[in-house]
């Protein structure tokens, strides 16, 4: 168990050093799985995460379910390396400091089984979020060592649950033993525990393989290895339980790996192990195939040099980049030839593994069973028999030993050449000899970094930092070639010899490191425990080498301990006038004496609290604590004092009740003083009134403050001065109002002594009223009085200022501003009828300059006539009117030309009897006679457009002009309702030919030239033109004559509405 414990310790310490310093899981996977398969149970392989109760928890019972759930618990450990790798890699992302719950992936793996998140608090995600886990504010940068070596076995857990539910893993026992479900169908448990105990066998030294070959256990760990060097080679991994057998597992092997090194496998480590995408192409060869010789590095390329110095046999490329380093370029090496191999024997893969989340799956499965993603390219059958250096695709860079891309001339991180150099190292001064010891200048070497003594033949890293030595190592003894045949015969027993003298720098260092480890434990365990760093280190100081835990010391002794620190203080008499803290011997002997008389001595009374800080501060002295306490004590009473509170006492006692802290004892004496202001603010009576006369102004100033919002606290004593003036009656309001608008005193008085010019009364600014006008101010009251009267008993015209009598209301540019302005100030001073009635009065000045407003001379009503006829009808009272003389009708009009009809003509030469009018010769009197189509000829001859088809939407059939109906006795308008013809514009034939009359009227076109003959001499005979006929004129002439005479000497009507 101590060789397999040892093993695992030089594994693990070179997976961690190589994962801190790149970050990357690939680079450690073969350290990983010779970790897993290492024969130790869980609770001694793991040292940071709990696996055997992670194991235990997620369990079941039944093996079925337990293997599902082991499943959940790997997925789950894949997301948790994958937060281990970020937090390790050089580039972290950009929001590693918190895990946040609501993350899909999180809440379905990490947050689905139990201890995840155990693991991500050992990660440093240990401050509590309401929506996740986060890194504390003080912690600016991760843990990488202890980040590193908790994802470490993190990945060893997982690749032993995926060996496990796989069936392949070399030793199920140990997870048979935690579940008992796992176990076989007739298979005990008794049978798991004697395969556990028969697996834990002392191994002879004549059956270590690996030791006779002159392999060693691990090249990263025996020689310095360096860090760009590829993964630990199965060469020297966990060496075989059997001579002969599998490398890992010991069974009777079936295959054997080239590119590996040759290494036997059983087929099921084989699938295990060639898992892993750098692997996952190998050509393996049966056992019966003679071992090639390839490199103990990359194990891919055949060997061509042997270093006898190194004990390693390398290919070209890996010589050249191993013996790079400045501590191996003095080696000699040793050309080799290497064996050519015979035909390989093809073995295909029987899995692939997710390029996601690296996740191994059956050859079967389509899905990866962690993320769920589809499988993108199944792995290459096979690869040629041997690769060929160019095939590499990237190189190391020898100076910052960062790995780069084969297409890259400079390093991405120290921009150096590929080809350049290791710059050279430091030169580091040699360690003097100590006196008493031999002068050996080769004994040890002092490390440049931590400057801690090393043994110059322990080992080329340092102990302390993992850092490697500068310097070159002396070259070691030229080892011989191992017997080919023979075996070593017996050497005598060797003579022990005396142990060597321990150096005193050493042992002093030793015993630093191992204190400052054990304080960090207690210091860690101490914070679990909610005790601060401070309180550890002052504990484990006091208690010295006592056996009792700083936490238990703390909780037990630390309490009577400040209690006696507080009795001390109490007993100590002291000036806190003067200011004089210090103590004499005999005060501390007399405190200690009355220690068990508590706070009796009339002294000062403390807290623990109080106690606690200073005992802190003094380091753990009791009598430096007092000394503190008091002097602190003294500042803060003092600084009470400062703020206006005198009595001492009641500070101290303010200070003790609330631990000393100034804020606290400052709200507690206040809180008296505020009493009476709570009761104020929560009582149900109403706010009194402000008493100006109150002796304490600065409490009148505070209420004008707070009650009234005032500017600041020089306005508020403004205010208060003026109310205070005796010469002066001023309101609160009003001179809050002004100190508001103004801090100048002169400006205050002139604007709360304003003379109201019409009653030469004195009144203040606000309570003055004056319009956009003129700059005239009168008081409300004159202001209200004036207007009323104007609204009330005069014309709108009156409507102005009562002093200067401004503006000129006549003047239309200032008339629609001054009254909109006018109706603001009105609307809120006069009453709601005398408001009204100069709405009224403005409405009718504003009606009266319309040209089409009329007033019925029947009754007071007016409206709006937008008509061309003469006469009127009033809406109002039904009674006509003459739109042009304002009078009462006493004539019938015509509608066409708005000619009267008479019974008594006026006209000297008019015969006819009867009621007629004179009618134009276009007027609708005659033209309603002609025929559309007449009508539509005379309007196309000049021009003028018109409607045939009816407008969209109207009812067809039926004309739906409005016409006023006598109903019952009442007038009603209603739809004409007669038949429409087609072509007529979806009118009647009476009202189409209107609208084409309409036209004609509109338009002044003279119907004339479309008279017939017996039409023209009849028109000349009405409008009395001379129709006598010449002797020689034919028809033609003479109706020719006619018609121009006609048209020159009778106009056209002057009534007929016309279109404007």
């Amino acid at each position: 168990m101590a060789t397999l414990s040892a093993q695992l310790e030089e594994v693990r310490g070179g997976a961690e050093a190589c994962l801190s310093a790149t970050g990357s899981a690939q680079e450690v996977r073969s350290d990983i799985m010779v970790m897993a398969n290492i024969p130790l149970p869980l609770s001694a392989k793991y040292r940071h995460i709990t696996a055997e109760a992670m194991v235990m928890e997620n369990g079941a019972d039944n093996r079925q379910e337990s293997l599902a759930s082991l499943q959940r618990l790997s997925t789950a450990l894949n997301i948790l390396e994958k937060y281990g790798c970020n937090l390790t890699s050089p580039s972290r992302p950009r929001y590693w400091r918190s895990v946040k719950h609501n993350n899909p992936v999180f809440r379905a793996t990490v947050d689905a089984i139990r201890g995840g998140r155990a693991v991500l608090c050992l990660y440093g995600y240990s401050n509590q979020q309401p929506d996740g886990l986060s890194f504390p504010e003080d912690v600016m940068e991760p843990d990488i060592e202890k980040v590193a070596a908790v994802t470490l076995e993190v990945m060893t857990l997982r690749m032993e649950l995926d060996m496990l539910i796989k069936e392949s893993h070399p030793h199920p026992e140990f997870f048979e033993i935690i579940i008992p479900s796992l176990c076989q169908e007739g298979v005990t448990l008794e049978q798991a525990n004697s395969r556990l105990v028969s697996d834990a066998v002392v191994i002879p030294s004549s059956e270590r393989k690996w030791e006779r070959e002159g392999h060693p256990l691990s090249p990263s760990l025996e020689t310095q290895k360096p860090e760009h060097s590829p993964s630990l080679t199965p060469a020297s991994m966990t060496p075989t339980l059997q001579t002969g057998g599998c490398s890992l597992c010991g069974s009777t092997p079936s295959l054997l790996c080239p590119p590996c090194g040759s290494i036997p496998f059983c087929e099921s480590c084989d699938l295990v192990f060639h898992r892993h995408p750098s692997r996952a192409s190998h050509k393996r060869e049966c056992t019966q195939v003679q071992r090639p010789d390839n490199c103990t590095i990359c194990g891919i390329f055949p060997v061509s040099a042997h270093c006898p110095t190194c004990v390693q046999r390398l290919c070209s490329e890996c010589d050249r980049l191993y013996h790079s380093h400045p501590g191996r370029a003095g080696h000699s090496r040793a050309a080799v030839t290497s064996l050519k191999l015979p035909k390989a024997f093809s073995f295909s893969p029987s899995s692939w593994q997710c390029i996601h989340c690296t996740t191994v799956n059956e050859i079967h499965e389509v899905l990866c069973l962690s993320c769920d993603r589809p499988r993108l390219a199944a792995a290459p059958a096979g690869l040629e028999e041997a690769l060929q250096p160019s095939t590499i695709t990237e190189w190391q860079c020898r100076s910052c030993t960062v790995v780069n891309a084969c297409n890259s001339i400079l390093c991405e991180v120290c921009e150096r050449p590929r080809l350049a150099t290791r710059p050279p190292p430091t030169p580091i001064r040699p360690t003097p000899p100590m006196p008493g010891l031999p002068r050996d200048p080769g004994a040890q070497w002092v490390c440049q970094f931590c400057t801690y003594a090393n043994s110059a033949h322990s080992s080329s890293l340092c102990e302390m930092c993992d850092l490697p030595r500068p310097d070159p190592l002396p070259p070691l003894p030229k080892l011989l070639p191992p017997s080919p045949i023979k075996e070593a015969a017996a050497l005598p027993p060797i003579k022990p010899q005396a142990p060597p003298l321990e150096d005193p720098d050493l042992k002093r260092q030793k015993l630093m490191r191992e204190e400052g480890q054990r304080l960090i434990q207690l210091i860690r365990d101490g914070e679990k425990k909610g005790v601060t760093p401070e309180e550890v280190y002052t504990s484990v100081r006091i208690s010295g080498g006592d056996t009792v835990a700083p936490c238990d010391w703390l909780k037990s002794e630390l309490p009577h301990l400040l209690d006696e620190i507080c009795a001390m203080a109490a007993s100590v008499r002291q000036d806190y006038k003067t200011g004089h803290s210090g103590m004499s011997e005999p005060a501390i002997a007399g405190g200690r004496a009355g220690a068990a008389a508590g706070h009796q001595g009339g002294g000062t009374r403390l807290s623990r609290a109080e106690a606690k800080r200073a005992w802190l501060s003094a380091g753990g002295d009791t009598e430096r604590a007092v000394q503190h306490v008091l002097r602190d004590r003294c500042a803060k009473v003092r600084e009470l004092c400062l703020l206006g509170f005198s009595d001492m006492g009641r500070c101290e006692e303010a200070l003790r009740l609330s631990g000393g802290e100034v804020r606290g004892a400052l709200s507690l004496l206040q809180r008296p003083l505020l009493e009476p202001f709570h009761q104020r603010v929560w009582s149900d009576q109403p706010e009194p009134s402000i008493d100006i006369h109150n002796p304490d102004k600065q409490r009148v100033c505070r209420r004008l403050l707070a009650v009234y919002e005032l500017p600041s606290w020089g306005r508020c004593e403004l205010a208060l001065s003026l109310l205070q003036d005796p010469g002066a009656q001023y309101t609160l309001e009003d001179v809050l109002q002004a100190v508001r608008e103004s801090h100048d005193r002169d400006f205050i008085r002139r604007v709360l002594a304003k003379e109201c010019p019409i009653c030469l009364s004195v009144f203040p600014h606000s309570k003055m009223q004056s319009l956009t006008s003129c700059q005239c101010s009168v008081c409300c009251d004159c202001f209200q009085q004036h207007f009323t009267i104007a609204v009330r008993d005069k014309h709108i015209r009156d409507m102005v200022c009562p002093v200067c009598w401004e503006p000129d209301i006549n003047d239309p540019e200032h008339l629609n501003s001054y009254f909109s302005t006018l109706d603001i100030q009105l609307r809120d001073c006069l009453d709601p009828e005398v408001y009204d009635l100069f709405h009224k009065k403005l409405t009718e000045q504003a009606l009266i300059k319309d040209p089409k407003f009329l007033w019925c001379s029947h009754c007071s009503y007016g409206f709006i006539y937008d008509g061309d006829q003469l006469k009127v009808t009033c809406f109002q009272c039904r009674n006509s009117f003459c739109a042009q003389c304002k009078k009462p009708c006493r004539y019938q009009f015509c509608s066409g030309c708005n000619n009267p009809f008479h019974t008594t003509c006026t006209v000297a030469q008019c015969s006819v009897t009867g009621l007629h009018a004179h009618h134009p010769r276009d007027c609708l009197f005659y033209l309603r006679d002609w025929e559309p189509p007449r009508l539509q000829v005379l309007l196309q001859k000049n021009g003028v457009a018109f409607n045939t088809d009816p407008p969209h939407g109207t009812q067809a059939g039926l004309c739906g002009v409005m016409e006023q109906k006598d109903e019952g006795g009442r007038q009603m308008d209603s739809p004409c309702g007669a038949q429409t013809q087609p072509g007529q514009a979806g009118l009647c034939d009476k009202h189409y030919r209107e609208y084409l009359v309409s036209l004609i009227n509109g338009h002044s076109i003279d119907p004339a030239p479309l008279f017939h003959a017996n039409e023209v001499v009849v028109a000349c005979r009405r409008y009395q033109v001379e129709d006598r006929r010449g002797e020689t004129e034919d028809d033609r002439v003479y109706y020719s004559r006619l018609l121009r005479k006609l048209m020159e000497e009778v106009s056209l009507g002057d009534k007929v509405p016309r279109k404007k």
